[in-house]
C-alpha cells in the first residue's frame, strides 16, 4: 500500500547523498512515495532507487533573486502537483525559500501537513561569531530571522538541530519556540560499515587524516601548516574531501597534489576503509558546525580526533579523554595546537589507544547510530 507522499529539499546533492539518503530509504521501505529536489550536480539514476530525484540550481553562497525565485516557484508547483503529507527542508537556503513557498501552497491545497526543518549547523551567515559583516550581511541575517520566526509560528513546523547550543542560540534570539525545536545527533553512522580495525602496525609512521570539504574555514589551512612542520618527524598527513569549485574559501586540487607534505586522496568513496588505515582524525574547523560527520565516523572506528573547541565537536571529542580539542583561532595558532597534540600522541602510544577506545564508547553511548537518527526523522515526517 502506498502511503502519503514525502518531498525532501536540500541545497546540495552530494551532501544529501552522504548524510540524508538513509532517511529516504527508510521512508520508501515503509511505503511512502518520496521525491528529492537538490542543488549541485544531478543525482545519478542508480543512486535514486525507489524514489524520484529532481535537480535544480540553488545558490548556496549568496542570495540570488533569479535562482531563489526559481526554487520557490518549483517548490510551490511541486507541492500543488504532488500534495505531499510531509516536507523535509534541509539546510538554511531551502528552509527559508522553500519554507515560504510551502506556506503559500498550504493556503491553496492544505498541504504539506508536516514541515520538519533541519539545520545541520548555523553556517557562515547565522553563526554567532560570523565573519560576514557590513550592511549586506546584516540585512541577510535580518531577513532570514524574519522568515524563520514566521515559519516557527505555523502548525506542523518543527526544527531539528545537531547541537543544543545551536538550538539555544535560536531560542535566545526568539527565532523559534521551545516546543517545536529538537536536537538530533547528526546524520547517523552505520555500525556495520564503520568499525575499528583489527590490525595494528607498531612502529610505523602515525597517519593523520583531514576529511571534509576542502575549505580554509574547515581548518585545512591549519592542517597543512602542521603537516609542513611534522611530515618528516614520523607522521603522514592525508587529505580527503570534496572540491568546492565555486566557494571563494576553497582549495584547488592542483595545489594539494603539488604539496609534498601531504597525500591528497581527493573525494573518497569508501570512507570506512580509509578510516581503518589511519590513526588520528584532525578537524580544526572554524566553520559554524553541527556535529561533524567525520568525527562521528572516526569515533565509530575507534579513532581519537583532534578538533576545534566548538560545541558540535565536543559532542564527540572529550578533551583528554576521546581526543584533544584546540581553541578556535587563526590558522597558525591552530597549527600550534595540532602539532602539540600529535607530538603528545607520538610520545605516548598508550594514550592514543585509550583515547580511541573512549571515542568508541562515546559513539555507542551517544545515540549516533544511523538507525537511531533515521527513526527520529521518519517520525517527524510521518507522525503528528
Amino acid at each position: 500500500m502506498t502511503r502519503g507522499g514525502i518531498l525532501v529539499i536540500c541545497n546540495d546533492s552530494a551532501y544529501f547523498l552522504r548524510h540524508r539518503r538513509p532517511i529516504v530509504g527508510a521512508l520508501v521501505a515503509a511505503g511512502h512515495a518520496v521525491t528529492v529536489m537538490t542543488g549541485g550536480p544531478a543525482i545519478p539514476p542508480e543512486a535514486a532507487v525507489g524514489w524520484t530525484a529532481i535537480n535544480i540550481p540553488i545558490a548556496r553562497f549568496s542570495f540570488d533573486p533569479v535562482a531563489d525565485f526559481n526554487l520557490a516557484w518549483r517548490t510551490f508547483r511541486l507541492i500543488l502537483s504532488s500534495r505531499p503529507e510531509g516536507l523535509h527542508l534541509i539546510t538554511l537556503k531551502p528552509s527559508v525559500v522553500s519554507g515560504l513557498a510551502a506556506l503559500a501552497a498550504r493556503l491553496v491545497c492544505g498541504r504539506p501537513l508536516r514541515i520538519p526543518i533541519t539545520i545541520p549547523g548555523l553556517g557562515r551567515l547565522m553563526s554567532p561569531g560570523s565573519r560576514h559583516r557590513g550592511l549586506k550581511a546584516r540585512f541577510a541575517r535580518s531577513a532570514v530571522a524574519r522568515v524563520i520566526r514566521l515559519l516557527s509560528r505555523r502548525r506542523g513546523v518543527r526544527f531539528s538541530f545537531e547541537t543544543d547550543s545551536d538550538r539555544r542560540n535560536w531560542l535566545d534570539g526568539r527565532l523559534i519556540g521551545k516546543d517545536n525545536a529538537f536536537v538530533i545527533n547528526g546524520a547517523g553512522v552505520d555500525e556495520s560499515l564503520f568499525y575499528p580495525s583489527d590490525e595494528s602496525a607498531p612502529g610505523r609512521r602515525l597517519r593523520v587524516l583531514f576529511a571534509s570539504r576542502l575549505l580554509g574555514s574547515k581548518g585545512l589551512d591549519a592542517f597543512i601548516d602542521a603537516a609542513h612542520r611534522l611530515s618528516n618527524r614520523g607522521f603522514e598527513f592525508v587529505v580527503a574531501g570534496m572540491v568546492e569549485g565555486h566557494d571563494p574559501d576553497g582549495f584547488f586540487p592542483e595545489r594539494l597534489r603539488r604539496d609534498d607534505a601531504i597525500l591528497f586522496a581527493g573525494e573518497v568513496s569508501d570512507m570506512p576503509v580509509l578510516l581503518r588505515s589511519v590513526d588520528i582524525v584532525c578537524l580544526p574547523t572554524r566553520y559554524g558546525e553541527g556535529i561533524p560527520r567525520i568525527l562521528i565516523e572516526a569515533a565509530a572506528c575507534g579513532l581519537p580526533s583532534i578538533a576545534s573547541d566548538l560545541d558540535g565537536c565536543r559532542e564527540i571529542v572529550k578533551d583528554g579523554v576521546s581526543g584533544v580539542t584546540i581553541p578556535v583561532a587563526d590558522a597558525r595558532t591552530m597549527a600550534d595546537g595540532i602539532e602539540a597534540a600529535l607530538l603528545a600522541y607520538q610520545a605516548d602510544p598508550g594514550m592514543l589507544r585509550r583515547h580511541g577506545q573512549a571515542a568508541r564508547d562515546v559513539f555507542r553511548a551517544g545515540g549516533f547510530s544511523e538507525q537511531t537518527v533515521v527513526d527520529q526523522f521518519v517520525s517527524l515526517l510521518t507522525k503528528d
